[in-house]
């Protein structure tokens, strides 16, 4: 029997559901949602999870399959049928005006519904066509487009990328990107419009944070190294494990757990992975998690004593799987990456920077933390406090109700 809190609409056919009075209404537009895995369909769940906890109704949407999702069971999702981009927004539109919000939050990614890389009119216009009298349309940019290519195609889907994003910017009232130095990017774009420049919303963690069980003062001499990720492109595997071997040569104990679902066996980059981990000489000491609830993802970073983001983006206020780690006070190694804002992270301070991205690099950062546990407790510790300063569901629903 479907759940009460869950809708399906096929384009064509209308739908009726009951209000909620509240202070506002949220009507939260997502790329996918549970049971899909998707980082942003988990954000929108806590960031609406936090609007009801303040009084406010939220409603998700977004293509089917969709349904309850574990960390907001009390919210309603409702789900839209179609085969295109534009088929799933003419649908969505109807059943977002029928709930009657205050406010549309749009989760944008410039290929959301499986938009090809050249993009989709689809989100311009239901931005569009939900902007209307006493309601407020909200951008939230998880993305803003791909990179300059060579590539012919690649270089069309750049270009139609940045001008759909342009589009969107003209179509909504608030606009939203998840860093500092993406706001600073797009200021220009806005002030050409004649637009607001945009405000920053950062991303927060998934999975919440627990408290870390394992301290450096207290460590069994058996070091626990984590690293969290799909087996997507720019996940960089190589890195880590190229790092835990040089580890392993001055700590033999020591265990690398790779965390998270890496996706179908069949995929090649996943295989790729699985057959690096089975050839490593430390193979017998690395741990694949496979698929957990984020729950169990929290609980999995608290029994670490150190965490790699071997990202290229560099630490950054866009990942929901950094401040999962910050929030658990563990001492992080990243990179400065075009994502990085040197006024959150700070060197040798709340987080280490390795000098780049490299397995080198990574293990002389990690074996210079390892031989120093003081130093390791106060980045920790300095961490934390950078997770409940800005990355806090608190915080983030502060900002957006404020800007």
């Amino acid at each position: 029997m479907e759940d009460a809190r869950v809708r399906a609409l096929d384009p064509g056919r209308g739908s009726r559901w009951p209000t909620v009075s509240a202070l506002r209404r949220f009507a939260m537009v997502t790329p996918n949602f549970h049971p899909r895995v998707c980082g942003i369909g988990d954000y929108s769940a806590r960031l609406g999870a936090e609007l009801h906890r303040r009084g406010h109704a939220v409603s998700f949407f977004s293509r089917n399959p969709v349904g309850s999702h574990p960390v907001a069971t009390e919210l309603e999702v409702h789900g839209v049928s179609g085969r295109f981009p534009l088929e799933i927004a003419r649908a969505a539109v109807p059943a977002i005006r029928d709930w009657r919000p205050t406010d549309v939050l749009i989760q944008y990614t410039p290929q959301m519904w499986d938009a090809w890389r050249f993009g989709s009119p689809a989100m311009v216009w239901l931005a569009a066509q939900t902007r209307r009298p006493g309601v407020r349309v909200t951008l939230v940019a998880h993305e803003l487009f791909i990179p300059w290519d060579l590539r012919p195609d690649l270089l069309l889907g750049a270009g139609s990328q940045r001008i759909q994003l342009a589009a969107m910017l003209k179509s909504v009232d608030r606009i939203f990107v998840t860093t500092d130095t993406r706001a600073r990017s797009i200021a220009s774009v806005c002030r050409l419009l004649g637009l607001p420049e945009p405000g920053v919303v950062r991303v927060g963690a998934n999975a919440l944070p627990i408290e870390r069980r394992r301290r450096p003062t207290t460590s069994t001499g058996a070091p626990r190294i984590g690293f969290f990720s799909t087996a997507a492109a720019n996940k960089r595997f190589d890195v880590v494990l190229d790092a835990f071997g040089r580890i392993v040569a001055e700590h033999p104990s020591a265990e690398l757990v790779l965390i998270g679902d890496l996706g179908p066996s069949e995929l090649p980059r996943v295989r790729t992975i699985v057959d690096a981990v089975a050839r490593h000489p430390a193979g017998a000491r690395i741990r694949m998690t496979g698929k957990l609830s984020l729950s169990e993802i929290a609980s999995q970073l608290a029994d670490l004593d150190l965490y790699l983001f071997p990202m290229d983006t560099g630490a950054n206020t866009r990942s929901s799987t950094l401040p999962s780690a910050l929030g658990s006070a563990l001492p992080v190694i990243a990179v400065v990456g075009a994502d990085t804002d040197l006024t959150l992270f700070r060197d040798g301070e709340n987080v280490v920077f390795a000098r780049e991205m490299s397995g080198p690099a990574f293990a002389e950062a990690s074996l210079r933390l390892l031989r120093n546990p003081q130093l390791m407790a106060e980045i920790g510790d300095n961490a934390r406090r950078l997770y409940e300063v800005h990355m806090t569901w608190e915080r983030i629903a502060d900002r957006l109700l404020a800007g």
